[in-house]
C-alpha cells in the first residue's frame, strides 16, 4: 500500500519538534514540544551551516519506508537531546566535562554545529512524516549512560556507527519500496554522520577512519537499542512505529583485539531451546558461535563464547545477538528474524 500527501497546504514549517532538557531537570514531554518558527528555523539553519532541502517531494510512500521515517525522526531526536545535554554540561563546566583552553573552544563549536544539524535532520523526517499524513514523532525523556566527556564521547561514535549501518536497511527498504526519491537526501546524510563519527574517533585518538566497509544493521536492532534509552512512560506513541524489539543482552566481558571468550547475561526467561551467539561485522556474512551457560538465577543466565577476533579481523562496530538458529545467515536481516536477545554492541579499535 502506497500512501498519498496529506492536505497540507504547504510543507515549510510545519509541526516540528524542538527538545530543550537541561542537566538535572525533569520535565514532562509536554513540556518540551513547541513547533519552530521560520526565524527559529533560520537560526538553526545558520548553526547548521545549510538549509532544510527545498527540492520536490515524492508523490506517495510506501508504509514501510513511512516506519523508516518514523525511526529516522525518533533517532535524530535522540541524538538532539543528547547533544543538547553534552552541550549544556560543556558550557557549565559540568565536574567531568572540563575542556581544555587549546582546544574547548573548537569542541564546543563543533558540537553545536552537530546538534544543529541533527535538528534538521529530525525537522525533515517530521516534516515528510506530516506530509504524508502521519503523526510527527515526539520527544521523550531520556537516560544516558554517561558521566563525563570521555564516555559521552564514545557513546556518540558508538550511536553513529549503529545508526550508519541502520542507514544502509534504510536504503534498501526505500529501493525494494519503489521510494528512489528519498535515496539521495538519505544517502547526504549518511554522509554527514560518517563526517561526525570521524570527528568523535579523532577526539578519542583514534584513526578517523573506521574500517574499509562500515558494518550494516537493520532498524529493528536500532530500534531495540534508543528503547533502552528511554525513560518508562514518557513517550506514549512509540507504539506507533511498528518495529519488533528484543530482549537484553548484556555484555560482561569488553572484547578487545585478540580471539577470547567473552561471557554476557541475558534475562532468564521461558524459552528453554537452544541459544546462539551471532556477530555482525562489516559487510561479511555473520559469525555464529556456540554459547555455554555458567550459570542460572532467578532472573539472569550468564554465558559464555568465543569472539573469533583473529580469524575474522573484526575490527570496528560488531552486532551481537541471541539467536533461536544456528543459520547460517546471509545478513542482518536474517539474523534479526531469529534474535531473541539483544543486540549488544562491540567497538574495537
Amino acid at each position: 500500500m502506497r500512501l498519498q500527501p496529506a492536505l497540507f497546504p504547504a510543507l515549510l514549517p510545519l509541526g516540528a519538534v524542538c527538545f530543550y532538557w537541561t542537566s538535572g531537570t525533569e520535565t514532562s514531554p509536554a513540556d518540551r514540544r513547541s513547533n519552530f518558527s521560520p526565524s527559529q528555523i533560520s537560526s538553526i539553519e545558520q548553526e547548521a551551516h545549510g538549509m532544510l532541502p527545498n527540492a520536490a517531494l515524492p508523490s506517495s510512500i510506501s508504509q514501510d519506508s513511512l516506519i523508516s521515517l518514523q525511526l529516522i525522526a525518533f533517532n535524530e531526536i535522540f541524538e538532539v537531546a543528547f547533544f543538547t545535554e553534552l552541550l549544556f554540561n560543556l558550557t557549565n563546566n559540568v565536574d567531568g566535562y572540563e575542556l581544555s583552553d587549546d582546544n574547548g573552544e573548537s569542541i564546543i563549536e563543533s558540537i553545536l554545529t552537530i546538534q544543529n544539524q541533527e535538528e534538521l535532520h529530525a525537522l525533515q523526517a517530521n516534516q515528510l512524516l506530516e506530509y504524508f499524513g502521519t503523526n510527527p514523532i515526539q520527544p521523550c525523556n531520556y537516560s544516558f549512560p554517561v558521566s563525563n566527556l570521555r564516555e559521552a564521547i564514545w557513546h556518540a561514535s558508538l550511536f553513529t556507527s549503529v545508526n550508519l549501518g541502520t542507514m544502509q536497511d534504510v536504503t534498501r527498504i526505500f529501493a525494494d519500496s519503489g521510494d528512489t526519491s528519498l535515496i539521495q537526501v538519505l544517502t547526504s546524510i549518511i554522509g554527514q554522520e560518517g563526517e561526525q563519527e570521524g570527528f568523535f574517533r579523532i577526539i578519542q585518538q583514534k584513526l578517523p577512519s573506521e574500517v574499509p566497509f562500515l558494518t550494516a544493521s537493520v532498524r529493528e536492532f536500532t530500534f531495540t537499542a534508543l528503547r533502552s534509552h528511554v525513560i518508562p512512560g514518557s513517550c506514549s506513541h512509540l507504539d506507533a512505529i511498528h518495529l519488533k524489539t528484543f530482549a537484553p543482552l548484556n555484555l560482561i566481558t569488553t572484547p578487545v583485539a585478540e580471539t577470547e571468550i567473552i561471557q554476557f547475561s541475558y534475562p532468564n526467561q521461558t524459552y528453554y531451546g537452544d541459544l546462539f551467539a551471532v556477530y555482525i561485522n562489516q559487510q561479511n556474512l555473520p559469525i555464529v558461535e556456540a554459547i555455554g551457560v555458567n550459570d542460572v538465577k532467578d532472573y539472569a543466565v550468564n554465558a559464555e563464547a568465543l569472539f573469533p577476533y583473529n580469524a575474522n579481523e573484526m575490527n570496528g562496530l560488531t552486532i551481537m545477538t541471541l539467536t533461536n538458529s544456528p543459520g547460517p545467515f546471509i545478513d542482518a536481516r536474517e539474523v534479526a528474524k531469529s534474535t531473541l536477545f539483544g543486540p549488544a554492541f562491540i567497538i574495537v579499535n
